[in-house]
């Protein structure tokens, strides 16, 4: 979210003129590019520039701000106020009325309402929206859902202006109406920070500027209150369960710009006194006591797992190790398995204990040894329960196992009256034996909550893979549980010669013990293609920003014969990658360049005539494999697996999943979802589609659950398809397919914030599922997020088929790159107290 603008709107130009398109929109920043016809400029298509929650296409706006020169994109007005007026002409009215504004009104209605009253019809709106019914189309039972809109729509916009008067966007006006009714200005007037807790989406920095708006000094104790409860929760999203005191200074310092004198350990202490806030005395370094901050839930959700499994771990289990050593020989010959010896001691080890850890990586037996446990556990006639964090984990562990497993929500059944999960120490699990697998995804909160479901006389067995990406949430509980050597553990450590003829397991294990894999190019070897080798690398790469920069700046030069020089990069006075536009030309033809692209031939990239061959010009080498050889960027090249090469070999209804590191970049999620959309579903005319917030969702499209809705039964991760589209109601059908399972979501308006499209996913977002064949962008745009236990949690989520589409480079970068970034978590500690 942008600083606050000061400035009184006097101070700022203003632009008034009516919405003709919205060309992009960020649902999380609400960052908005409009097409405006302006009044001041009626010729001409004006490009505008706002931080704003919804603008309607035909909405009549004044926008105050300032005209901008950007390089690329030309002049744009920057506006940092806006103020919607009535439509300005009936076609803008029929615009702005079936736009999505008003639930029951869409394109067919508006035309005719405008028809049949035109300059009447916001009279008619708002005076006598009765005479509605004299339109065609609008009975009793529509005009009063429209009726009830438009009311709504009237209060939510007293909340839209109250907001706008105090330099907010009105993204979430409408759910801040929906969670706060009509006492929604009064409650904010007098605690603005509580929109950031209240209302999903709605972060600290656009309430404290309501607050510092309203008047609330820039130093006060509830902005600084607030700020530390935004550091405390932020941290929670990096994956740690607490903070130290010296890094909530340091960071609600930063977060709200405040000078060293003021007295943020003060306000720490009050809130200590006041209980918003739990303390737990943990060692430093040197191993000195110091304070850590936790919020309260995830307090007592560590000590709740250290108090559960102590006792589990000291309470012993008799058994009788020759009779299930027998059982378990008779299960493995009727079965025709054949254990390894650190199977069958894993399978005997985890009988004896009411906890226990299966781990180890791909290819080395977990699921056949929770197969044989499984098998000599009902042969002894105990219950057995099986659960994963994910539908699609739970859904493969069914299929090999051949019992049914629940996701971790169904099996606890969650309770939307109470707000928590039916399933905990009152009403236990009836089982004797809960196996979980996919443990690594287990956050503090989960792993709490499945405790708090486990009878005192139950076992529970934990498996999974610690090498993998951690969970989402806070904290690290598998890689604590075994760290602790509290839990009996099991690990597995030999790959079996099925598994070590699989690429796909051979490379990962390479990864993860810090090797580069040789992976092989299809374009240096093509027979790979109809052999079906299972992991492949395309070599491909992808414009830098600084390389596209340089690109305009070169195509701009007259086609003159040019006389260049070189400029050598000054690392003192210049940061790299920037050079000021004057040294790029001089006068005529003379022309000045960094010396990393002395090598390009300016003539020969001018005379290119696609972003491919304007790439192959300025990379200083391109590999002799390369997909830019076949006039294919790595955007291109996925392009092209997905829609042709991996159907035409693996057959067309092989699902195909992206895993890309990052959401940013002309290689993340948001960039190829766009790409892949237009590909594989484009706009047809008998085709419905919805934009929301500048997101297009069409009939067919793959799309994905981004948190955990309680209330439809859907959560974060979840991948389904759109099976229908209504416009006048604001409506998407999804269905979500999780073995024979079929279930239909019907989303309403305010919950399609919650989807996005799901062709391309982060490879976080894919933990604990399995697709039948992958693609993975790997290029040093990523650099950021290019760890080795990312890779390796990449391409363990395929079945069928890796493919690496980027530069070696990027892949040995990753592999020999470890993630230093340790999660700030006591539960080891504590497990050994």
């Amino acid at each position: 979210m942008p600083a606050i603008d000061h400035k009184p709107t006097t101070d700022l130009e203003k632009l008034s003129g009516i919405v003709k398109r919205i060309t992009f929109h960020s649902v999380e920043t609400g960052y908005t590019v409009l097409k405006v016809n302006s009044f001041q400029r009626p010729q001409e298509e004006t490009t505008v520039l706002v931080h704003q929650s919804k603008v309607f296409a035909g909405a009549t706006m004044d926008f105050y701000g300032e005209w901008v020169n950007h390089p690329a994109y030309g002049l744009q007005f920057k506006a940092s106020k806006v103020i919607e007026r009535k439509p300005a002409t009936a076609n803008a009215l029929e615009k702005y009325l079936g736009s999505g504004l008003i639930k029951g009104v869409g394109p067919v209605t508006a035309k005719r309402i405008v028809k049949h009253f035109g300059d009447q019809t916001l009279t008619v709106f708002e005076k006598s929206i009765e005479k509605l019914t004299e339109v065609e189309g609008i009975a009793q039972l529509k005009l009063e859902m429209i009726r009830q809109a438009w009311l709504e729509h009237q209060e939510i916009s007293n909340v839209m202006l109250f907001l706008q008067s105090h330099n907010i966007s009105t993204l979430f006006a409408v759910k801040i109406y929906k969670t706060y009714g009509n006492d929604a200005i009064e409650l904010v007037q007098t605690n603005p920070y509580r929109l950031a807790t209240d209302i999903y989406g709605i972060g600290f920095f656009s309430a404290d500027k309501v607050a510092l708006s309203l008047g609330i000094a820039p130093d006060s104790p509830q902005r600084i209150q607030a700020a530390i409860a935004h550091v405390l929760q932020n941290a929670r999203e990096e994956g740690h369960c607490y903070l130290t005191q010296p890094q909530i200074m340091q960071a609600v310092t930063e977060l709200i710009s405040l000078p060293s004198s003021t007295p943020v350990e003060t306000n720490l202490r009050e809130m200590e006194e006041k209980e918003e806030l739990k303390i737990r005395l943990l060692p430093d370094e040197q191993g000195n006591k110091q304070k850590c901050f936790y919020a309260h839930s995830l307090y007592y959700d560590e000590q709740y797992i250290a108090t559960k499994i102590k006792q589990l771990v000291g309470n012993p289990i008799k058994v009788d190790q020759e009779h299930i050593q027998q059982d378990l020989d008779v299960f493995c010959q009727l079965n025709k398995i054949t254990l390894s010896e650190e199977q069958r001691e894993s399978v005997l080890q985890i009988t004896a204990h009411r906890l226990s850890i299966l781990t180890g990586g791909p290819g080395c037996g977990k699921t056949t040894t929770t197969r044989a446990l499984v098998g000599v556990l009902q042969y002894r006639s105990k219950k057995v329960m099986l659960a994963a964090p994910t539908g699609r984990a739970a859904q493969r562990m069914s299929e090999v196992i051949g019992l049914e497993a629940k996701t971790i929500h169904r099996l606890l059944e969650f309770d939307p009256g109470k707000g928590g999960f039916k399933r905990n120490e009152e009403d236990p699990l009836q089982t004797d034996i809960l196996i979980i697998d996919e443990c690594s995804m287990l956050d503090v909160h989960l792993a709490a909550a499945l405790l708090r479901a486990v009878p005192l006389h139950g076992q529970v067995v934990l498996i999974g893979d610690a090498d993998q990406l951690p969970a989402v949430g806070a904290g690290n509980v598998l890689k604590d549980l075994i760290a602790s050597s509290v839990v009996p553990c099991q690990k597995l450590t030999k790959v079996f010669r099925q598994a070590a003829a699989s690429l796909i397991i051979s490379y990962a294990h390479q990864i993860n013990q810090g090797e580069v894999p040789r992976i092989e190019s299809p374009f240096h070897q093509p027979t790979v293609w109809p052999e079906k080798k299972d992991c492949l690398f395309i070599d491909s790469e992808e414009a830098t920003t600084e390389q596209l920069k340089f690109i305009a700046k070169v195509k701009k030069v007259t086609k003159a014969p040019v006389n260049h020089t070189v400029k050598e990069h000054n690392m003192l006075e210049e940061p790299p990658g920037t050079y000021p536009t004057s040294d790029l030309y001089t006068q005529g033809s003379n022309f000045s360049i960094p010396a990393k692209f002395s090598h390009v031939d300016l003539e020969a990239l001018q005379q290119s005539r696609s972003s491919s061959e304007e790439l192959k010009e300025v990379l200083e080498r391109v590999h002799p494999w390369s997909s830019l050889h076949y006039g294919l960027s790595a955007v291109g090249m996925i392009e092209k697996l997905q829609a042709a090469i991996i159907p035409k070999y693996y057959g067309p209804e092989t699902e195909i999943q992206i895993l890309s590191p990052m959401t940013k970049g002309s290689l993340g999620t948001a960039n190829l979802n766009k790409v892949m959309q237009e590909k594989i579903n484009p706009a047809s005319s008998g085709k419905a589609q919805l934009i929301v917030g500048g997101r297009i969702f069409r009939e067919a499209d793959r799309v994905i659950q981004k948190r955990n809705n309680y209330d439809l039964n859907v959560f974060n991760g979840d991948i389904g398809q759109i099976i229908q589209v209504d416009n006048e109601e604001m409506e998407l059908t999804v269905s979500f397919k999780a073995g024979q399972e079929v279930k239909e979501v019907t989303y309403q308006k305010e919950h399609l914030l919650e989807l996005d499209l799901a062709y391309a996913i982060t490879i976080h977002k894919s933990q604990g599922s399995e697709f039948e064949t992958i693609i993975i962008p790997v290029v040093t745009q990523h650099f950021g997020m290019l760890f080795r236990n990312l890779v390796y949690t990449g391409i363990t989520r395929a079945k069928k088929l890796v493919v690496f589409v980027g530069t070696r480079k990027a892949l040995a970068l990753a592999v020999n790159k470890q993630n230093t970034a340790i999660r700030q978590t006591a539960l080891a500690y504590l497990l050994k107290q």
